[in-house]
């Protein structure tokens, strides 16, 4: 049991670390994944061209190891659960 509960714990610190490592403008573009935009809206709301859009949520995709947005959001949800215990 203890050693499932270090290897689930690990896990989530790397998460966290993940998420702390994003630059300003990965966390911003990464708060507008989570409220649901699409790059075309991002790239609105950041001043920013889609392909740069594309480029930023290529690289948070990268850094937190997801494929998908809802797979992002997952990963966001859980980190949120445990930060709050």
């Amino acid at each position: 049991m203890g050693v499932l509960f270090m290897a689930a714990n690990n896990c989530y610190q790397r998460r966290v670390d993940s998420i702390m490592e994003l630059t300003p403008r990965e966390k911003q573009v990464f708060y507008m994944l989570l409220e649901g935009m699409k790059a075309k809206e991002i790239a609105l709301n950041a001043s920013i061209s889609v392909s740069g859009a594309n480029y930023f949520i290529k690289k948070i995709y990268r850094k937190l190891n997801v494929n998908t947005k809802t797979e992002l959001v997952l990963q966001y949800f859980e980190f949120r659960q445990h930060k709050d215990k």
